[in-house]
C-alpha cells in the first residue's frame, strides 16, 4: 500500500520536503495556492547548517552557479565606518543568492524526481480525523498524513494549533530591493532604531539590501507592496552615500511590516505536522528563516524513511529534535533585533566596544551554524 503525504505549500520548506521524500521513494504531493512557483526577487543567505542538506538532494552545485560566496561580514556604523570584520572562512561555507533562484532550483529537482505539484489549490478546509484536504477549486484529496508548509498565515496552524492568535505586527518595518555595487562583503550597518544589511547575490554583484527600522505604522505583511525611492530615503536617511547609491540602483523597492506569531509548544497534532514559517515564523535578524525550514524538511523527510512512515514515531522524534532548536533560534533572532537597534548612547557605546574588541559575534554565529542535522538523525 502506497503512503501519500500531502504537503500544503510550495515554498522552500514544501519543495525541500518533497525532494527528500521523493529521493527516499516516498509518495507525496504538493498543493500550492498560486498559479506557479514564486520567483520573487529577494536576497537570501544559506548558512553552513543548511548547505550540506541541500547537497544531500543534489542541488548545491546548481546553486553555486547562481549565487555568491561573500568574503567577509563587516559591521559598520551608519556613516560607513567599520566596527569589526569577520572573514566568512571562519564560519564555514556560506552563500548568498536570490530567493527565487533557490525556489526554482528546488522545484526543478522535485520535478526531476517525478514529484507532483498541483497549482491553484488554495486550502479551504481539512479534516484531521479523515485526513483529507478540500480546496477552493472544489477538489478534495484523501491522504495518509498532512504537512503544513503554508507560511506565517498558515490556514492549518490557524485552525488547529493556535486559533486564538493571528500574525502580530512586530514593531519593525522594512525596505527591500536589489541593486548593484562593487562590494563582495556582507555589510551590516547599525543605526539608531534601525539597521541595514546588503550583500551580493551572484557573481555579477547584483546586490540585495534590506533596511529594517522601528515604527508604529505597520504595513501589510507582504513583499509585494511597492514603494518609492523618496519614501525609502526618508525612512533610512541616516546611512552613508554607498547605501543611498545602492538604493537608487534598484529598479523597484518594497516596504512591508514584519509580523510574527507566538512560539508553539508543539509542532504536531494527530495527523498534521508543521514545518518552516507555518511552525516558527521568525524575524530576519539572524537570517535563519529559510535555513530552519531546510533543517525541518530534512529531518522530517528522513524520519519518514527511517521509520517506514510510522507517523506516531516520526512525529515524536521530529518534535524532540526540532522544537527546542527552532524556538531557541527564534528567540535569539528577537534578541538580536534589540542589540542591533540600540538607541541609548551608553548602551550603544558598550555594544560597539564589544563588537570591536571581543569575539562575541563570531561565537554567537558559530553556535547556530555548527548545528548538524545529519548527526542529529544518527542519534535516533
Amino acid at each position: 500500500m502506497n503512503i501519500k503525504i500531502g504537503i500544503v505549500g510550495g515554498g522552500i520548506s514544501g519543495l525541500m520536503l518533497g525532494c527528500i521524500l521523493k529521493q527516499n521513494f516516498i509518495d507525496c504531493i504538493i498543493f500550492e495556492r498560486s498559479l506557479g512557483i514564486s520567483e520573487y526577487g529577494a536576497g537570501i543567505s544559506i548558512s553552513p547548517n543548511a548547505l550540506p542538506l541541500l547537497n544531500h538532494i543534489k542541488v548545491l552545485d546548481s546553486l553555486r552557479n547562481v549565487s555568491c560566496r561573500p568574503l567577509n561580514i563587516v559591521f559598520r556604523k551608519s556613516n560607513g565606518l567599520a566596527l569589526t570584520n569577520i572573514s566568512t572562512s571562519k564560519l564555514g561555507k556560506l552563500i548568498t543568492m536570490n530567493r527565487g533562484e533557490l525556489v526554482k532550483t528546488l522545484y526543478n529537482r522535485y520535478l526531476d524526481l517525478n514529484g507532483e505539484i498541483y497549482f491553484n489549490h488554495e486550502l479551504e478546509y481539512f479534516d484531521n480525523n479523515e485526513i483529507s484536504l478540500s480546496f477552493r477549486n472544489s477538489k478534495k484529496y484523501k491522504l495518509d498524513h498532512i504537512v503544513g508548509c503554508d507560511g506565517i498565515k498558515s490556514v492549518i496552524r490557524n485552525n488547529v494549533f493556535d486559533s486564538s492568535y493571528k500574525p502580530e505586527y512586530s514593531g519593525y518595518s522594512a525596505w527591500r530591493g536589489i541593486g548593484t555595487s562593487d562590494s563582495k562583503n556582507i555589510n551590516l550597518y547599525l543605526g539608531e532604531d534601525s539597521h541595514l544589511v546588503c550583500y551580493p547575490i551572484n557573481d555579477k554583484l547584483e546586490t540585495s539590501f534590506i533596511g529594517i527600522f522601528k515604527t508604529e505604522n505597520s504595513s501589510e505583511e507582504t513583499w509585494r507592496r511597492e514603494g518609492t525611492h523618496k519614501e525609502l530615503s526618508a525612512d533610512l536617511k541616516m546611512y552613508d552615500s554607498f547605501m543611498h547609491s545602492l538604493f537608487r540602483s534598484s529598479d523597484k523597492v518594497y516596504r512591508w511590516g514584519m509580523y510574527t506569531r507566538p512560539s508553539l509548544k508543539s509542532l504536531i497534532n494527530k495527523n498534521i505536522t508543521l514545518l518552516g514559517d507555518a511552525a516558527h515564523p521568525m524575524l530576519p535578524f539572524l537570517a535563519q528563516g529559510a535555513n530552519m525550514a531546510i533543517e525541518d524538511s530534512f529531518i522530517f523527510g528522513n524520519l519518514c524513511k527511517n521509520f517506514s512512515n510510522d507517523f506516531v514515531k516520526i512525529q515524536k522524534y521530529y518534535e524532540k529534535i526540532r522544537l527546542k532548536r527552532v524556538n531557541k533560534v527564534k528567540n535569539l533572532s528577537r534578541q538580536q533585533a534589540t542589540i542591533y537597534h540600540i538607541s541609548n548612547p551608553i548602551f550603544l557605546g558598550m555594544r560597539n566596544f564589544m563588537l570591536k574588541n571581543t569575539n562575541i559575534t563570531l561565537s554567537r554565529l558559530k553556535n547556530i551554524y555548527n548545528y548538524n542535522a545529519i548527526e542529529e538523525l544518527s542519534r535516533i
